[in-house]
């Protein structure tokens, strides 16, 4: 059965299979599991219901094919969405990639599967042309939180 959402025959099931491939293999698998997520997720209108849940992905997907994967960025973002900042979610594009999970399907060997990963991650990032500056200002507005507010908003 296709995804309603990205087109993927047995996605669900592709998704449950590369989770457990990431948490079996950590070794070998486990530095692309962030970016298989946030793939899959900004791909699937339920894992970014709330504007939250979109910056999360939306903004890990920037981090990691604009910013080379920066740990210290993606600490800031982490750290600013913990205290819910007053975001509002745009409109998601109609159509999120033309590259799905479907891609993973049969990759054999670690090496593979992370050129797989990016190139899923980028067709997803790509798609949502429209709200790569609405990512990149949540970047921004991440890294601008002053420490200090982020303690007192976390009480």
């Amino acid at each position: 059965m296709n995804c309603l959402e990205c087109g993927a025959t047995d996605c669900a099931r592709l998704r449950d299979d590369l989770l457990a491939r990431d948490f079996e293999q950590p070794a070998l698998y486990w530095q692309y599991h962030r970016l298989a997520v946030d793939a899959y997720c900004v791909q699937h209108a339920a894992y970014v219901e709330s504007a939250k849940s979109l910056a999360a992905h939306l903004c890990g997907l920037c981090i990691a094919l604009e910013r080379g994967n920066d740990q210290g960025a993606l600490r800031q973002l982490q750290r600013w969405l913990s205290t819910n900042p007053a975001i509002v979610k745009p409109a998601l594009p109609a159509h999120r990639g033309k590259v799905t999970i479907e891609r993973l399907r049969g990759v054999s060997t670690p090496e593979e599967y992370g050129r797989s990963v990016e190139e899923w991650a980028r067709s997803a990032w790509d798609a949502c042309r429209e709200l790569h500056y609405t990512a990149r200002d949540w970047l921004l507005q991440a890294s601008l939180s002053p420490p200090s507010a982020r303690r007192h908003q976390n009480r």
